[in-house]
């Protein structure tokens, strides 16, 4: 009997220190997790400014594009379209920054829809078969960020 009570305290000590241990480790994944996550959506906006390099390339009447896949229905427009998908890419850099660690997921997720939302519309809109681009571009984005 006198033994038991040394080796049930020194258990105790242990299972307190493995608790504390097992703890301090999830919580160094769930900092990891997140900054995977970051980088998730960090690299995701670049292929989406990519697209819309691309997009704005074909656009641009300046730049002389052989067989261009965006083409304007009103190339009145074009300067003001220009800018508004320079816009796109304004707001897509944010979250390649350090800032953007400090949004939620879902936040992130919200604001990278309502761009995507706007593109879609845009090229729907302003380009000769727009349905069909638009179609292409969300299959190829939906392919991206399934790799990433």
């Amino acid at each position: 009997m006198d033994q038991l009570f040394p080796v049930l305290f020194v258990s105790v000590l242990i299972a307190f220190i493995l608790m504390k241990q097992i703890k301090h480790i999830t919580g160094n994944l769930d900092e990891r997790g997140d900054v995977s996550e970051f980088e998730q959506y960090s690299t995701f906006s670049i292929a989406i400014q990519n697209h819309i390099r691309a997009i704005k390339l074909d656009i641009d009447s300046t730049k002389k594009i052989e067989n261009p896949r965006y083409i304007l229905l009103n190339k009145e427009k074009e300067e003001d379209l220009i800018e508004l998908l320079s816009d796109f890419l304004r707001k897509l850099v944010f979250f390649e920054t350090l800032l953007a660690k400090s949004k939620t997921s879902s936040e992130i997720e919200s604001e990278l829809f309502g761009i995507l939302s706007q593109l879609d519309t845009f090229i729907k809109e302003n380009c000769e078969n727009g349905e069909l681009l638009a179609d292409e571009l969300r299959d190829n984005l939906l392919e991206e960020y399934e790799n990433y």
